[in-house]
């Protein structure tokens, strides 16, 4: 058995007497013992005083000012202490806040603020009633208004007796939440302004990232799904900034009720946390995702409906369990973020620095207001944060999609330049569709235009004396000098024949437009055949018939293979009037309709080839010959010889053979050259055999 000595036990005793002694005078305050915060030695030019510590706090009783305290005992309580934080009270009911300030000698134009407070509370100052919250009662009463942080005017006196009388039936703390602060009116006024710009900018910053976010998803559709979530979070962070901290929306609309404004405040919590966790978990999938996700949200629906149908003195009291479930989530996307940074994920890093000071300052402001410790919200400093590394990434999500888009419209131009090789922008435009995409199978419009037909004479014997390479190599060099002419006047290529072009022209100049083709072709031609008369390569002759009539324009095949094309007559025909070119030895032919539409014809060099029967025909078709651009020499004879070659061709059409044979060979002393004309002698002759 251990003894102890006697002089230890007493030893032992007196001390726990000490402790006991001590707990108890600074839990009450006896009548020859008041609150007194001593500010004589404050420097109020550039700082403020906080005015917590130990206040008197007469329970249950609303004592007026100019009351007898010295006969009243008081108990001691720590501001911002809630009177329920230790049990001794409870959370709903009424008592009387009392200290003594003394200022420093001379202090004038100071103030006194007040922070917003569910409590309700009448404020005296030496003995006058300076501000009230609210109607302070000894039961619940509706608090039909309430009121921002307030300055108030301190009267010019050195020692200030400050009384509250505060009741709370509405909130879960009771008491004087927030200790008042006292310095100079310019002082309080610039730091209320200041908080009022933070609040302000916060509000900015969010709600600007927010509608930046939603309007990247709405660009980038459902691969940027989770864009959306962080962009609807921010949006209620923004919400929540001016409900808070200087609460800037009863600055906006004064006369909100308090059971509106107090349930915005709690919705804004219960829909944040589900947002910010869709967000991640679309940002960072995962087969666990949902053990947390299903819960988080039936719960945060459970808890907007309590807040939404209920008063806040009710759904308020099972705040903590919503918080419980806030710092579950916050732990399970800490756990997450950093499993993906160690995959190396830059994104998840990025998040995860953010999210650590997001984190931080959400788990003070947690404990702040269950008044486990004493400090401030930071949560608005730390969500700033966060959010401006979001805008940064944003920003590089923002710059990477516009690469991809700029690379994704590199290809698609391209592609597109690629498909018009193959299908005419025209062919597009004539059949109304943007792209080549928007094609169907059977469209199709009609419309007049001028066919153009374009063949190289005489290309078997050419081409016999080619490999199969140097075909090619001729083909192309060749089109690369004739083709640009066609689109030049206005024409497209509607498709390439071999050794042959099958061209289109719409408009109601298309006549003309084709016809100026055909000279300026002619002309290049000549250019092209005397560099190759150089390396001792045949020339080069073509023949081009051109018609204008009515075309059906569209697409024809099947499926899986369409092609575009026209169907008309007029095609048909205008092959056939190609086809002349060869047998009656002119470069240009015209028909008659294309002939009545040029626009000057004055200035083409035109002659009469005659009516003549072609296949598929029953009637003769008027053929006429394109001449601009033949040598000077036959031009010159063409001209001479004109108005005698058209007498002998119509002779000839009106079947008096023998006028017209006479002056035919009239036109053939004069023009010996002239194919047409040796053509038609011949076939007299042969006639006359």
């Amino acid at each position: 058995m251990i003894r102890l000595p006697m002089g230890r036990i007493s030893i032992m005793i007196l001390l726990m007497i000490l402790l006991l002694n001590q707990f108890l005078i600074s839990q009450t305050i006896g009548p020859d013992k008041f609150s007194e915060l001593n500010l004589l030695n404050e420097d109020f030019s550039d700082h403020s005083a906080v005015l917590s510590g130990d206040w008197e706090l007469y329970w249950n009783e609303f004592l007026p000012p100019g009351s007898d305290f010295t006969k009243i005992d008081a108990e001691s309580i720590r501001v911002p202490d809630p009177w329920n934080k230790d049990k001794n009270h409870p959370a709903n009911g009424f008592g009387t806040y009392r200290t003594r300030v003394k200022l420093p000698e001379g202090s004038r134009d100071m103030g006194i603020t007040m922070d917003y407070t569910l409590n309700h509370y009448r404020l005296y100052i030496n003995d006058k009633l300076i501000h009230q919250n609210g109607e302070p009662n000894t039961g619940w009463k509706r608090n039909t208004t309430i009121q921002r942080p307030v300055i108030l005017p301190l009267p010019d006196e050195n020692e200030l007796e400050i009384i509250l009388h505060i009741s709370n039936f509405d909130d879960l703390y009771g008491g004087l939440l927030e200790p008042p602060v006292i310095a100079s009116l310019e002082q309080l006024n610039l730091k209320m302004d200041r908080n009022q710009m933070m609040d302000s900018f916060l509000f900015g910053l969010f709600l600007v990232i927010g509608i930046l976010y939603i309007l990247f998803y709405t660009s980038e559709g459902k691969a940027t799904q989770s864009s959306l979530f962080f962009g609807l979070f921010t949006l209620t962070m923004a919400l929540r900034t001016l409900l808070y901290n200087q609460h800037m929306l009863l600055l906006l609309l004064p006369e909100l009720p308090v059971e509106v404004e107090t349930t915005l405040g709690h919705l804004t919590f219960y829909l944040a946390i589900p947002f910010f966790l869709r967000f991640i978990c679309l940002e960072f999938p995962s087969k666990y995702n949902r053990l947390i996700e299903f819960p988080t949200y039936s719960i945060s629906t459970i808890f907007c409906l309590l807040a939404i149908v209920t008063r806040h003195h009710f759904y308020i009291r099972f705040l903590g369990i919503y918080q419980i479930l806030s710092l579950i989530v916050a732990i399970s996307v800490f756990v997450l973020l950093i499993k993906r940074s160690y995959e190396k994920n830059s994104i998840a890093r990025i998040l995860l620095l953010g999210f650590i000071m997001l984190l931080g300052t959400s788990v003070n402001d947690i404990l702040y207001a269950q008044k486990i410790i004493d400090t401030f919200h930071m949560a608005p400093l730390g969500l700033g944060l966060y959010i401006q590394g979001q805008a940064i990434l944003l920003s590089w999500k923002i710059g990477k999609s516009f690469k991809a888009s700029k690379d994704l419209a590199l290809v698609l131009e391209f592609t597109n330049t690629s498909f018009r090789r193959f299908v005419p922008v025209e062919f597009l435009k004539y059949l109304n569709k943007n792209s080549i995409t928007d094609v169907e199978l059977g469209d199709h419009v009609q419309m007049e235009m001028t066919i153009f037909f374009l063949d190289i004479r005489d290309f078997t014997s050419l081409s016999e004396k080619m490999t199969p390479r140097e075909n090619f190599l001729f083909l192309n060099s060749y089109y690369e000098r004739v083709c640009p002419v066609i689109r030049k006047h206005q024409g497209f290529i509607d498709k390439y024949m071999g050794d042959g072009i099958m061209a289109l022209f719409a408009g109601p100049d298309s006549a003309e437009n084709a016809a100026l083709a055909a000279i300026e072709m002619k002309r290049i031609l000549g250019l092209y055949n005397f560099h190759r008369s150089k390396t001792d390569y045949d020339p080069v002759r073509v023949g081009i018939g051109i018609h204008t009539g009515s075309l059906m324009m569209g697409t024809i095949g099947e499926n899986k293979r369409m092609d575009g094309t026209v169907i008309s007559d007029a095609v048909n025909l205008c092959s056939r009037i190609e086809s002349l070119t060869k047998e009656y030895g002119i470069d240009v032919a015209l028909s008659e309709e294309t002939y009545g539409k040029l626009k000057n014809k004055t200035e083409k060099q035109v002659r009469f080839i005659g009516r003549i029967k072609v296949k598929g025909k029953e009637t003769p078709v008027c053929i006429y010959e394109l001449f601009n651009g033949d040598p000077k020499d036959i031009t010159e004879l063409k001209l001479n010889t004109k108005e005698e070659f058209e007498k002998a061709v119509r002779l000839r059409d009106d079947n008096h053979f023998e006028e017209a044979l006479q002056v035919f060979e009239k036109v053939h002393t004069v023009f010996p050259q002239d194919r047409t004309t040796q053509i038609y002698l011949s076939r007299f002759r042969k006639s006359d055999s």
